[in-house]
């Protein structure tokens, strides 16, 4: 099997919180636009924390089913490749005091594209945040 490793950039999205790792935030709940595409990639965004005030979130998201809707954000990765599966590896960039509990890591696109992640905890520090996903695709 062609495996493609693909990274999802959470490009312009800045956060003023943090998140540290992938633990303790159990229990998030997928909450998507009606009529979205079945083969689209969504991230949505999440609203902005503040230092020293507990953080509670969920972000919704949608996994492609080819390559095609990653061909229309990076053109190095080419269209129409079909995906079988794909893993979230990581998040990166997670502010200090904050962490993070995907609904699921490996979707299996036949079956389910669609998740959600909880981020929660107590930001340590004010300031502007990116976070990048990373994910294996198969």
């Amino acid at each position: 099997m062609r495996q493609l490793f693909l990274l999802i950039s959470c490009c312009s999205i800045f956060f003023s919180f943090s998140l540290d790792a992938q633990i303790g935030c159990p229990g998030c709940a997928v909450n998507l636009p009606a009529n979205l595409p079945a083969d689209t990639l969504l991230l949505q965004n999440l609203p902005d924390g503040q230092a020293g005030v507990y953080y509670d979130e969920d972000i919704s998201f949608r996994m492609p089913e080819t390559t095609t809707p990653v061909n229309a954000i990076d053109s190095t990765t080419p269209a129409g490749l079909p995906i079988s599966q794909i893993e979230i590896i990581a998040i990166e960039g997670v502010p200090p005091g904050l962490y993070w509990q995907p609904s699921q890591t490996v979707f299996e696109t036949a079956n389910e594209t669609d998740g959600c992640v909880k981020f929660c905890g107590t930001p340590t520090e004010s300031d502007s945040f990116v976070m990048t996903v990373r994910i294996k695709a198969t």
